[in-house]
């Protein structure tokens, strides 16, 4: 691990982790992972990220940020990842694999560890959609949402009831905590409905993978557990990690036993950009 004072031309302010790139990476499966972006176009160009490091901290001062910055004039929101996934049978390789997404209100760009760019959009809400309890949240939406936290939860929450509800708003408030250029307020807002889930359990001076402090908050969701580890300082997402609950999770050919590690994504660097790579022509 490395540090640089430097980000990729055209980027706005973001707080950058940057890693050696393993030698090797392995496919990362989508599990339980909803990106707030649906399938269409694929593309193929290889293009070079530049990256730049300064490691988040619990540091308690919502403006410490860079990326705490206001953001609505950029077109772009980049979020760049390490994620890992536990293959389905014991040849598990070490290594993760690194992924760049650009969400804008029309669509994603994602470049994932093959270097392919690629081009999606929903068709049903016409851009870039946060799914919260069902209900599609658009990018244009965050700056309408309220930042009194009960409030907040009973527009998200909506008439949505039954056993899957806490989860499903467990969910969603990672969504727009990672992936979304929400305000400083709203962040704060949505951190204390996050906390505020039924059967979350919140834990203060967590260390994620890389040795960043933050506040985690726990889920129990069937047989996995889910833990956010958040900067409350700046409210965004530093770790997100699923484990398995109990001994005997079946997993391919193998029997979990509890607190074996089932995903992990590591959120490297996020913030403002006013470019992404284009997407390639079909082949």
């Amino acid at each position: 691990m490395r540090s640089a004072a430097g980000r990729a031309e055209g980027d706005g302010p973001a707080v950058e982790l940057e890693w050696e790139p393993a030698a090797t990476v392995v496919p990362v499966r989508t599990w339980r992972r909803r990106l707030p972006v649906l399938v269409s176009a694929a593309a193929v160009v290889v293009i070079a990220l530049g990256v730049a490091i300064q490691p988040w901290s619990d540091s308690g001062d919502a403006q410490s940020s860079p990326a705490a910055e206001r953001t609505e004039t950029a077109p772009y929101w980049k979020v760049r990842t390490l994620q890992w996934m536990r293959s389905s049978d014991k040849t598990q390789r070490p290594d993760g694999a690194y992924k760049t997404v650009w969400l804008s209100r029309s669509g994603t760009r994602e470049q994932p560890a093959n270097g392919l760019v690629q081009d999606y959009s929903r068709e049903d809400t016409g851009g870039t959609a946060y799914v919260i309890c069902g209900k599609p949240v658009l990018w244009d939406d965050l700056k309408k949402l309220p930042t009194d936290p009960a409030a907040l939860r009973a527009r998200l929450v909506g008439k949505a009831t039954g056993e899957d509800v806490a989860e499903d708003l467990y969910n969603g408030m990672e969504e727009l905590l990672a992936q979304s250029p929400a305000e400083p307020q709203l962040r704060a807002a949505l951190f204390k409905v996050l906390t505020a889930i039924p059967g979350a359990r919140v834990t203060e001076r967590v260390k994620d993978s890389t040795g960043r402090s933050g506040t985690a908050v726990e889920l129990d969701a069937d047989t996995w557990r889910r833990r956010l580890i958040v900067d409350t300082g700046t409210f965004h997402v530093l770790e997100s990690v699923d484990t398995a609950r109990n001994d005997g999770l079946s997993w391919g050919t193998q029997k979990l036993r509890a607190g074996d590690l089932i995903q992990r994504t590591t959120y490297l660097s996020v913030g403002p950009a006013w470019e992404a790579p284009k997407p390639s022509k079909r082949t």
